[in-house]
């Protein structure tokens, strides 16, 4: 197999045992709310997630059994082109060593020696002899070589044919254990459907949370922008003064310069800049506010999971973890706000350089505003939802604009 297929198969291992790892913890969270007895959405929004997980770990055996049909497609074909080789190799050398055989004496060598008809004729058939030797001891050896090529392709056609069985294995097991969870995921949504009421309650009640601590956050961002102008105009006015007080040598011959538009846009002080710029560095690589945990709700607009034709829009993504689980800055910076909602918890607001990070849904504080926090930094404790489900809330902003926090934390 080429180093191609090797990164290939090295990668589906890497997400095979990723979404394995998701699917327990998310088999955890859902012992977890069947605590509860009644059914609830904490439980469906993690039954939805396992499904998917589930059939995402479906589709990569899937994949991994194509690659390997493909190696032992190609395995195959030269083992066959090997065997093919090996026969017409041996029945060449059984040809030299019969020849071989016959003039096998050193008497018949010096005869065709002394029996030419001069000197030159005499070196070529020497020539011939020596040639002749080398080239049955050379098949011999590709002989050996190609015996030992065929050995090894064997083994490991052997190795990827019982692969292919534990993966055939695999497959089913997990297209049983999809069947019992989507049983299970439409029992949980039938039950809920009975309480359209009720859900929209909840609904109503937590766009309501949201818009506060949407409201909170832009208070923030709103009295950083003006503290930021105002340091970047008190450093203009101070660069100014110190040059308005050097005297300047006027070329009369020198055209007038012209003055720069002024920037439309907020500018940033050096050290903000500095620190955005190393935020942004770390898109894709900053760690998980929480050690353990499964994204139950991702950013952006989903359909409700049971009321029809209703939409709702997360600013962030929503992470469940164990009870009580510390959470944790996932990049230095200084603590801008310290913020508490009814129906969410505490919320803690960080800011590095124009960007700021959120983490709502806390049962505990451990920080407070104006405090410079580093990477990993405890900051609070995850609290409870509505359902008794622990939940974090992470969002990130960059100036006014909402992001998408997956894509900024590892994989």
């Amino acid at each position: 197999m080429g180093l191609k297929g090797q990164a290939s198969k090295s990668d589906l291992e890497s997400r095979k045992k990723a979404l394995q790892e998701e699917i327990r913890q998310t088999s955890q969270l859902i012992l977890e709310t069947r605590k509860n007895k009644t059914a609830s959405l904490s439980q469906l929004k993690a039954l939805n997630k396992k499904l998917a997980d589930r059939m995402r770990l479906i589709n990569t055996i899937q994949t991994e059994i194509n690659l390997l049909n493909s190696t032992i497609t190609t395995n195959s074909k030269r083992i066959q082109e090997l065997q093919f080789d090996l026969s017409r190799m041996r029945e060449t050398y059984s040809r030299l060593v019969k020849r071989a055989y016959m003039n096998r004496n050193q008497r018949s060598a010096l005869l065709l020696f002394f029996s030419a008809q001069n000197i030159q004729q005499a070196y070529k058939r020497l020539y011939y002899l020596k040639t002749y030797t080398t080239y049955r001891k050379e098949q011999a050896r590709l002989i050996e070589y190609a015996q030992n090529e065929l050995s090894g392709k064997m083994q490991v056609l052997r190795t990827d044919l019982n692969s292919k069985q534990a993966l055939l294995g695999n497959e089913e097991q997990e297209k049983k254990e999809l069947s019992i969870e989507k049983k299970e995921q439409e029992s949980t949504l039938s039950k809920l459907q009975k309480k359209e009421k009720t859900l929209k309650k909840e609904l109503i009640k937590k766009e309501a949370t949201k818009k506060k601590l949407d409201a909170e956050i832009r208070k923030v961002i709103e009295r950083e922008i003006a503290r930021e102008r105002a340091a970047v105009k008190a450093r203009e006015a101070k660069a100014a003064k110190a040059s308005a007080s050097k005297p300047k040598a006027v070329d009369p011959a020198k055209p007038a310069e012209k003055r720069p538009t002024p920037n439309p846009e907020i500018k940033m002080t050096p050290e903000t800049a500095a620190l955005s710029g190393k935020f942004e560095a770390n898109q894709g690589k900053l760690p998980w506010p929480v050690d353990k945990g499964a994204i139950t709700e991702t950013f952006g607009t989903h359909a409700h999971p049971v009321l029809k034709g209703i939409t709702t829009y997360n600013n962030g993504i929503d992470i469940a973890t164990s009870k009580n689980a510390p959470v944790k800055a996932i990049y230095e910076g200084e603590v801008m706000g310290v913020v508490s909602i009814p129906g969410s918890g505490d919320a803690i607001l960080i800011k590095h350089g124009e960007y700021l990070t959120v983490y709502s849904n806390l049962g505990r504080v451990v920080v407070e505003k104006g405090q410079k926090v580093k990477t990993g930094t405890v900051i609070g404790n995850a609290g409870e939802n509505d359902e008794g489900v622990t939940e974090a809330h992470l969002e990130i902003w960059k100036g006014k604009t909402k992001l998408n926090p997956a894509l900024w934390i590892a994989r």
